[in-house]
């Protein structure tokens, strides 16, 4: 064979390997994972999920992609075809029973045996997509989610949010969020996950993160007053309701509740502080977390009742009632100390009117 005709063929191979997905789909069947993989699975290109979407309409697929042979071979039954198969999306424009292929993005996830991915998700609501990834090892593994928006003018879903949580080999947890403006240059059909986090001509116009050990209050503390004011805004990103109880209930070892380190003598400041940073935050829900265990162990906390009570006064007047009690808690115990004169006079207004 003439070297010329061999690298011919050659070359009509792989570009027929790169090209896996269909380009064009007519389903006359529902919509479903099911029908859509009679049409769109072939020897190289596999279907993992998919997920509809109104803004432009269409299907979003997330597919698994074979960049060497085909998924027939026998390579791809061994230990190491994993670390040659490519997680990706594609999206198909919908005219009526047609679908048009869009775009196809290899590098929308990690490769599926890269940084021990677990689990990959994409979800579209209106005109946003959102792209979900677990990586890691399974004890201390790491989630990333990237949120784009379709922009009209350029037919095209440009990053708008990002965010990473996870906690490191030491039981120390860490959240990040971050946004970015609309002229920012990194879109859907063709960022690369495993390399955006670590690209610094990617940068956002605000962010905030945070950084704790389970059980530390003081370092929590310390890392919540560190959060620059004009970033307090996005603390419910990094810091909820759900991120305080497994605080609370995960000790400095990363032990479960019954071992779990209490509030206590020496860091019941820290944790009565924490509850009243985050109601100042207007992080209601998360600051009642530590509140309700401040008085649950130190009932006697006069301070504690009025910060709890500032909570549900927040929460509006059908909470009224709640804060009420909590500021009668507040009074007695202010009083039996008596210090009366230090009663702000906002409480007393609000339980002269009681």
């Amino acid at each position: 064979m003439p070297l010329k005709t061999y690298f011919f063929i050659l070359f009509m191979g792989l570009s027929l390997l790169s090209v896996a997905q269909p380009r064009h789909i007519r389903l006359i069947d529902a919509v479903s994972a099911d029908n859509f993989a009679k049409h769109f699975n072939t020897d190289t290109v596999q279907l993992s999920q998919i997920n509809t979407s109104k803004t432009p309409v269409g299907i979003f697929v997330a597919y698994r992609k074979a960049d060497t042979l085909n998924f027939k071979h026998e390579f791809y039954k061994s230990f190491g075809g994993e670390d040659h198969i490519r997680v990706g999306l594609a999206f198909y424009a919908q005219k009526g029973n047609d679908y048009e292929l869009s775009f196809a993005n290899d590098n929308a996830f990690f490769c599926a045996s890269c940084n021990n991915m677990r689990y990959y998700n994409v979800n579209a609501s209106r005109d946003t997509v959102s792209i979900s990834i677990s990586w890691g090892p399974n004890d201390f593994g790491q989630n990333e989610g990237y949120c784009f928006v379709y922009r009209p003018a350029k037919k095209r879903w440009q990053l708008a949010e990002r965010d990473n949580s996870g906690s490191d080999d030491e039981g120390a947890s860490s959240s990040a969020y971050m946004t970015y403006a609309k002229n920012i240059a990194v879109y859907l059909d063709d960022y690369d996950a495993e390399s955006l986090s670590y690209d610094s001509t990617v940068v956002s116009n605000q962010e905030i993160d945070l950084s704790y050990k389970p059980g530390d209050y003081p370092a929590l503390l310390r890392s919540l007053k560190e959060i620059p004011k004009n970033s307090l805004s996005l603390l419910p990103k990094v810091f909820s309701e759900s991120d305080a109880k497994y605080f609370m209930e995960n000790g400095l070892d990363g032990n479960q509740p019954d071992h779990a380190n209490p509030i206590h003598g020496k860091n019941v400041l820290a944790a009565n502080e924490i509850g009243y940073f985050l109601e100042q935050a207007n992080q209601l829900d998360a600051a009642q977390v530590f509140l309700d265990k401040v008085i649950e162990g130190f009932p006697e906390r006069e301070v504690a009742y009025l910060n709890r009570g500032d909570v549900f006064f927040k929460r509006g007047q059908s909470s009224y009632k709640k804060a009420e009690k909590d500021y009668r808690s507040y009074v007695a115990l202010m009083n039996k100390r008596g210090l009366q004169t230090k009663i702000p006079q906002r409480i007393v207004n609000f339980l002269n009117k009681k």
